[in-house]
């Protein structure tokens, strides 16, 4: 077998074991932003099929003056007659999601939908491709997805009320799960004195244009189209990206700092084999070249040992964790990488170049 040329990066590796253990190991630890990364996107992961629902259908709302009843009721036959749209009718008392747990270990609250019958459960349901089998739904009934369930540790037929969260008015029965996976509420709750909400959706329109539309419609009239789920929930969300991007800034300048001073130690000690090198007809690049390599070779080591130890941390916490809690989390995420690949130009960019600056101008006259 021959022997690396000693000019070799992985030459210096494999004739320093320890040295090269040590840094790969600290490196190592700013792949973990990677998995920081992905709980934080986790948390927005169960809002996902919230934000589509949210995207299909706008609520739209009555205000208490007779005036505004008014102006809620021409707007309601604005809506019948325009034949671009459809709506169901829902009950202005005001109901709320349930809380449930997430991967972050925080309670949070989904969205709820309130329908006045089962017939217009199904029509708005239809609309969201949701199936299911809603024989056993009725008055006072809740229908949740069995992520939702599993995280809330319900069965169909289980029977709850406000002791259960205090989000509940009274006692409503699980009458069915659906599979979408969704952390939403649905109710059926029959309410003929007090109808005032619309849920209007489209065939042809959704997202900002079909809620542009149903303002448009709405016009000067005094009713309320309620803000679509992603525009509520995300501002409330956003300190985590801003919390998250500083902490992974502060982590990688530290990490820096120390893999720096680990490095420069190293480095030293190594001045006159750079300086041989030099005198024997190397070049400042070629000097440049071999620090690089050394370092991103053993960066690269890093990498693959923390994204395998990541895909099965990730593997083994879900499946014995948060499967069973109806969660998930992600094992590639934009933030992750954004965050990966922040820390990474952190601590390699300046350790690269300082370090190549400084061996380039060893001299072995000098010693």
């Amino acid at each position: 077998m021959s022997k690396l040329n000693p000019f070799s990066a992985l030459y210096y590796m494999k004739e320093n074991k320890g040295r090269t253990a040590l840094l790969i190991f600290m490196m190592f630890l700013g792949t973990l932003m990677f998995l920081a990364g992905n709980y934080i996107e986790s948390q927005f992961y169960t809002f996902e099929k919230e934000f589509e629902y949210s995207d299909k259908l706008v609520v739209a709302g009555l205000q208490s003056t007779d005036e505004e009843f008014k102006d809620f009721a021409a707007f309601a036959e604005d809506v019948s007659e325009d034949e671009n749209l459809e709506f169901v009718y829902s009950s202005a008392l005001g109901f709320s999601g349930m809380q449930y747990g997430s991967v972050l270990n925080l309670e949070v609250g989904g969205w709820a939908y309130v329908f006045n019958s089962v017939s217009d459960m199904q029509k708005v349901f239809n609309h969201f491709g949701i199936e299911g089998d809603f024989s056993n739904c009725k008055h006072r009934s809740i229908i949740i997805s069995k992520d939702f369930a599993n995280n809330k540790g319900l069965e169909l037929g289980d029977v709850i009320d406000h002791s259960f969260d205090s989000k509940l008015d009274g006692e409503y029965t699980v009458d069915a799960i659906i599979s979408d996976g969704s952390f939403c509420t649905f109710y059926i709750y029959e309410d003929y004195d007090s109808l005032g909400r619309l849920y209007i959706y489209s065939d042809t329109m959704e997202g900002e244009e079909l809620y542009d539309y149903v303002r448009n419609l709405a016009g000067d009239k005094k009713v309320q189209i309620f803000a679509s789920e992603t525009d509520t929930i995300m501002p409330q969300f956003s300190i985590f990206y801003v919390i998250f991007y500083a902490v992974d800034i502060l982590i990688a300048v530290v990490l820096s700092v120390t893999i720096n001073s680990v490095v420069t130690g190293q480095y030293m000690k190594r001045t006159y084999e750079f300086g041989v090198y030099r005198a024997l007809g190397r070049s400042r690049k070629d000097i440049k070249k071999k620090v690089a390599a050394e370092i991103i070779s053993m960066n690269i080591i890093a990498c693959i040992i923390g994204a395998v130890l990541i895909f099965l941390f990730t593997y083994l916490i879900n499946e014995l964790y948060y499967h069973p809690q109806g969660l998930h989390l992600l094992f590639l995420s934009e933030m992750g990488v954004i965050g990966f690949v922040i820390c990474e130009a952190l601590i390699l960019i300046p350790l690269i170049i300082s370090k190549g600056i400084k061996m380039s101008k060893a001299d072995v006259t000098e010693f």
